[in-house]
């Protein structure tokens, strides 16, 4: 057999945290990866800050201000989405698109 030594508990607590090492680690594909321009999306801090609003805008409350920001990111920016879209390598037009019949309710 082949045996792998264990993981300590602190190792495995502060990857969990980590949602790029998660992907990794089990050969998922980025949430975005969806809407990629070339069929690749590019890590950092773009694709962070778009997931970020994405889970602002569903998770937080909608009197909040980070339900609000999120908002104005994703549906009414004319450029600071576009941009972020662009260097992370998605389709921005399709990613809002998506939001918008989520948002309506007809996903």
């Amino acid at each position: 057999m082949n045996y792998r030594p264990l993981e300590s508990l602190e190792d495995l607590i502060l990857e969990s945290l980590n949602p790029r090492a998660i992907r990794e680690r089990f050969g998922l594909p980025h949430p975005l990866s969806k809407f990629a321009a070339n069929g690749m999306v590019k890590e950092g801090p773009y694709g962070e800050a778009i997931l970020e609003f994405i889970k602002d805008w569903t998770c937080e409350a909608p009197e909040s201000a980070r339900h609000r920001a999120a908002m104005w990111f994703l549906f009414q920016s004319e450029r600071a989405f576009f941009v972020a879209c662009s260097e992370v390598g998605i389709d921005a037009e399709k990613l809002r698109s998506h939001l918008l019949r989520m948002q309506a309710g007809r996903a």
